[in-house]
Order: structure tokens, then C-alpha cells, then sequence
């Protein structure tokens, strides 16, 4: 059921009363126009071949640079002192 409309008929009959009632016009077709971007949305969500990966080497290394201070500015603390 990769039609749009075909997907959007059961929704039409069951909450719009189709097709004893109809929506007006440009309300079935603003439904259509959302049915048919949210299948498409749907098939270009599986195919990631096309994708570009980006890598944002600068904020990996401010991530990797600040680990290490904090590993550095790390110290034991003593709570054991006697008042």
C-alpha cells in the first residue's frame, strides 16, 4: 500500500464519512498533498546510500581536548580532616 491515496481511503471512510459526506475540495486535496509527501518522506527515510556523512573534525577535537583537561584538573579530595 504505497499509494497515497489508497492509504488515505480507510482514514476518509472512518473519520471523514466518506463518501456519504465529503470534505470540501480543497480539503481532500491539502489531505492528498499530505499523504503524498509523507510517502515520499517515508521512502527516501530507508535509502541511505545517497547520504553525506560530515565529519566536524574541529568539534571532535574541542570535545577530545576538553576530556583531557578535565581528566587533568581532577584531583582526590581528602574529607577526612578533623575539626
Amino acid at each position: 500500500m504505497t499509494d497515497p491515496a489508497a492509504r488515505l481511503l480507510p482514514w476518509l471512510v472512518r473519520h471523514a464519512g466518506f463518501p456519504a459526506r465529503r470534505l470540501p475540495r480543497e480539503a481532500e486535496l491539502l489531505l492528498l498533498f499530505a499523504a503524498a509527501a509523507g510517502a515520499e518522506s517515508e521512502g527516501a527515510g530507508g535509502d541511505t546510500r545517497n547520504v553525506v556523512v560530515r565529519k566536524d573534525t574541529a568539534l571532535i577535537a574541542a570535545q577530545r581536548q576538553r576530556a583531557e583537561n578535565r581528566r587533568r584538573a581532577h584531583f582526590k579530595c581528602d574529607n577526612r580532616t578533623a575539626v
